[in-house]
């Protein structure tokens, strides 16, 4: 059974990782340093404004505050991989219900188009083509070579 996590407990685990003050906190979020403390115990409300500057103070995503089922951010989490997640979530992959099993349908369509595709897209990037299929990790890198040189 899985717990869920709240988010004053959230923000307890990343001060203590961060040996960071509630009085950083306070500041943080513009509040009085008895409203950080009562924040940190879950008896006072996190609003709007606050998650806005959790985000901005902790630099992770609004993603990670408002997820239930984890303590710890993850590496996407952050907001230097924001660049990434926001091209995800522009592209609508993130909707996506199964995004492996979408994928799955490109790479076929990929590959039984291969030619006129890769001649539509000559500037696909190796990590492009692998994701696609194009290239086999199979292969070594001399069949590498000899697959791009024949598209």
């Amino acid at each position: 059974m899985l717990l869920m996590v709240l988010i004053h407990e959230k923000i307890s685990a990343l001060l203590e990782q961060r040996r960071l003050k509630k009085r950083d906190l306070a500041r943080a979020l513009g509040v009085s340093p008895q409203t950080a403390t009562d924040i940190c115990k879950g008896r006072s409300a996190i609003t709007l404004p606050h998650l806005r500057n959790l985000v901005a103070f902790f630099e992770l995503r609004a993603d990670f505050w408002l997820d239930e089922y984890r303590l710890v951010p993850a590496d996407l989490d952050r907001a230097a991989n924001r660049v990434a997640a926001d091209a995800l979530g522009r592209s609508g992959l993130l909707q996506v219900s199964d995004p492996e099993r979408f994928l799955q349908r490109i790479r076929v369509l990929v590959q039984k188009h291969r030619g006129e595709f890769l001649s539509a897209h000559p500037d696909l990037a190796m990590d492009e083509r692998v994701v696609l299929g194009l290239v086999g990790s199979e292969k070594g890198t001399m069949g590498q070579i000899a697959e791009i040189a024949d598209s």
